[in-house]
């Protein structure tokens, strides 16, 4: 295999629980997003809540 670059990539938002419905905790809402509002599928949704992007090199196998 060839060695290949992983981009790690951070976010970290507050969420506003009234905005979740039925949802009264942080890991409810963490839940509900993951199943309902995916990162791959949003992803600028979330651009404000970057917090740090890492890059490493992934040695062949």
């Amino acid at each position: 295999m060839t060695e290949k670059i992983r981009v790690t990539v951070v976010m970290e938002y507050t969420p506003n629980l009234k905005h979740y419905p039925d949802e009264d905790s942080v890991a409810a809402a963490a839940e509900f997003d993951a199943r309902e509002n995916p990162f791959e599928e949003f992803p600028s949704a979330y651009l404000d809540d970057l917090v740090s992007v890492a890059y490493e090199v992934i040695p062949a196998e």
